[in-house]
């Protein structure tokens, strides 16, 4: 119950590439449309803390069982990177928003 066997790491796998195909098709939507950054920094950061006490309580209570808490460690990755997106692209539209007058 302690290590990770050869299908759990497979479906971590699958999940992960998942995970990082939405990422990259959310990050490339933030490029070039025109979104409320302000909600989505707010939503963002909400999910980003929600997966991290998640993760900590898994982290803390299940001591022997690291499956889940893999899991949960790339939604905290997922979250984060939506989150650090919104910002980066909300500070390149105020800066070439500034740079325009």
């Amino acid at each position: 119950m302690g290590s990770l066997q050869r299908e759990d790491l497979i479906g971590s796998l699958i999940f992960l590439l998942i995970l990082v195909v939405v990422a990259w098709i959310n990050l490339r939507k933030m490029k070039t449309g025109a979104y409320d950054f302000k909600a989505l920094r707010k939503r963002g950061l909400m999910w980003t803390e929600v997966a991290v006490v998640l993760f900590m309580l898994q982290l803390l209570m299940r001591k022997g069982d690291q499956r889940f808490l893999l899991i949960l460690g790339m939604v905290v990755l997922f979250a984060a990177s939506q989150w650090l997106g919104a910002i980066y692209y909300d500070r390149r539209r105020n800066n070439n928003e500034g740079k325009g007058d």
